[in-house]
């Protein structure tokens, strides 16, 4: 586990008036550290600590886009990045608890000597009321896992992730899923879940997560890497 905490700062912009800070957009960003990188309930690090970061770009009319990058360790030699672009579209549903997310991920991994990289296009649907959230979503692909792996073979991974707010800065939430497959591979479908609690002071926030899986083909990953693991991670935002 990692007992040393990395933080970014960037040099500060130009002034700008209010105008111009409105119409443009703003940017953000997260950096974690983590005693593992979990992909719906697999370790992509090889049981190994995870060091993520996070930098985003968004508009109030609802349009973003980010860059997404950690260590990896599967998928054969050279593999040890995954550079993660992405952008989509974030709207509230007229003056209701609802809000809509579309959006398109880019998986990368410039280091490996298989042609991994894919991508998903999702769909979320949040809903929130008073300390209670809960957001369903659907994430599809076409070619899981690149030309190497299963080429050709869509897949579709459904979820919900269920939210409350204990107190101020402390929260829990749960989220279940099932990664399913097409093209006649309806043999390697699987069943991730995780649960946690997140502590949330300022910039930064501190989380403890279980996550566990059932009906992993030892085709898709080793059984000791979708064995239930907790997992522990810090997180500063700026």
């Amino acid at each position: 586990m990692l007992i040393a905490l990395l933080t970014i700062s960037f040099p500060p912009l130009a002034a700008e008036t209010d105008s111009e800070k409105k119409n443009f957009g703003t940017f953000g960003g997260s950096l974690l550290m983590a005693s593992d990188y979990m992909f719906r309930g697999i370790s992509n690090s090889n049981l190994r600590p995870q060091v993520q970061g996070d930098f985003n770009w968004s508009h109030e009319g609802g349009l973003y886009a980010g860059v997404w990058a950690s260590n990896t360790d599967f998928g054969g030699d050279g593999n040890s990045m995954e550079i993660d672009p992405y952008i989509g579209f974030s709207r509230d549903i007229g003056e209701s608890n609802f809000n809509f997310d579309i959006g398109y991920w880019s998986y990368n991994y410039p280091g490996s000597e298989l042609r991994l990289d894919y991508a998903e296009v999702y769909t979320y649907l949040n809903y929130e009321s008073g300390k209670f959230s809960a957001s369903p979503s659907v994430w599809w692909t076409d070619n899981y896992f690149g030309e190497d792996f299963l080429d050709d073979v869509s897949a579709l991974a459904y979820e919900v992730t269920l939210g409350y707010e204990f107190c101020e800065g402390l929260a829990s939430s749960v989220r279940v899923g099932e990664q399913t497959f097409g093209s006649g591979n309806d043999d390697l479908d699987f069943t991730y879940w995780d649960i946690g609690v997140d502590y949330t002071l300022g910039d930064w926030s501190i989380g403890l997560r279980w996550h566990d899986t059932d009906g992993v083909s030892p085709f898709l990953a080793n059984p000791k890497l979708a064995d239930g693991e907790m997992v522990f991670g810090v997180t500063r935002s700026f």
